[in-house]
């Protein structure tokens, strides 16, 4: 294997390629990555078994051939390389890095010895507006559950039909939903769990592309991004029926300037513990009092502006879940839908396009009777 490319456009790939790479595992192989040069194409692969990805890249090529190497330790040769051309070059087991002045001598590993990576090249595959899944995954994947206890809510749960697509994420004490309502050449309507850091994986891809599309085998799922693919392995099971969770019919509403509500919790917050977040919002006809107290730090309040129709009420709410709700909207003002402060809250843009739904609803946290 020979062949010349350019240090930046190297650079950037592997730094895209590596990110999947597992920083410890007992199958040594996967610390590698996988350089495959044959006719025209430079492909450079890396998994961790569960992800893939694989990114191909220009160059000029003097001699086809394969080898995996140290992923994380090349990526750091490559970085720190002055932006020029470098010739890599592949001998048996043994991979010979020039650049300028500078030469890298690294030991690899034989392709064979590289797992097979799932391939959905010849699947029939949906193509999306890149922009849509950006937002899709913007809104959802900060609610999935942090721990593996269950697998299930460590995913997205993605709906694909002919008129809407939507993402969920839940970990049981807050959920999000984000659905964007089209016209899709989606045959059958197609239901898949996948974790959330392939999903991260794809973000990085995003930016200037218009266009993605996806293919779905019993297994996998694959996203094509222009000259890289994210091949993610699909996470089995039943997702909960979160429709039945979402109140309809909420009586108590509140809407509030986003950014008003938002800068006022983070403040508030600074005092709240530290295990729990929790924050008290005091809602009435004149608006919303936010207050957190702690014995060993002290309290806060803050008033916010707010229209407020229903019984006044204390409910408490984790700070962090009702900022991640509001920094993931964009829209000028929020609704909160309340029912008892004991009940799921159901969180909103006040308004949105026709074309767009986005719903989040918050488990409140339990207050003393005194409130």
């Amino acid at each position: 294997m020979k062949v010349r490319v350019s240090q930046t456009d190297l650079s950037k790939t592997l730094a895209l390629v590596t990110s999947v790479v597992p920083t410890t595992s007992s199958i040594p192989v996967l610390s590698n990555l996988l350089f495959e040069v044959e006719g025209d194409r430079i492909k450079i692969l890396a998994t961790d078994l569960d992800i893939s990805v694989i990114s191909q890249m220009q160059g000029d090529i003097t001699e086809p051939g394969s080898i995996t190497v140290a992923a994380r330790r090349l990526y750091e040769i490559i970085r720190e390389l002055p932006g020029e051309e470098v010739d890599i070059q592949a001998d048996g087991s043994q991979i010979t890095v020039t650049c300028s002045r500078a030469t890298f001598k690294m030991m690899g590993m034989e392709k064979e010895q590289f797992p097979k990576i799932a391939n959905l090249e010849d699947e029939e595959r949906v193509s999306l507006d890149a922009q849509a899944l950006e937002k899709m995954i913007r809104r959802t994947v900060y609610a999935v559950a942090k721990d593996e206890t269950r697998p299930i809510l460590s995913g997205i749960l993605w709906e694909m039909d002919r008129d809407e697509i939507s993402m969920v994420g839940t970990d049981g004490h807050r959920l999000a939903r984000m659905a964007i309502r089209g016209n899709y050449d989606i045959k059958e309507k197609i239901e898949v769990i996948i974790p959330p850091k392939a999903l991260n994986q794809v973000l990085k891809l995003i930016d200037g592309v218009d266009e993605i599309s996806i293919a779905v085998d019993k297994a996998f799922v694959g996203f094509f991004v222009g000259d890289t693919v994210v091949y993610t392995r699909r996470i089995e099971g039943t997702f909960p029926d979160y429709r039945k969770v979402i109140p309809e019919k909420n009586p108590n509403i509140l809407v509030a300037d986003r950014l008003d509500l938002m800068s006022a919790t983070k403040r508030v917050a600074l005092l709240a513990d530290s295990k729990t977040h929790k924050i008290k919002m005091h809602l009435s006809k004149e608006g919303i009092k936010l207050t957190a107290s702690t014995p060993e730090l002290g309290e806060a309040e803050e008033e916010v502006p707010a229209a407020y129709s229903g019984d006044d009420m204390i409910i408490g709410y984790n700070a962090s879940y009702v900022l991640d709700v509001l920094k993931t909207t964009d829209a000028d003002e929020v609704r909160f839908e309340l029912g008892k402060p004991v009940e799921a809250s159901v969180i909103k843009p006040a308004s949105e396009p026709d074309t767009e739904s986005y719903v989040c609803l918050v488990m409140p946290l339990r207050l003393a009777e005194h409130g």
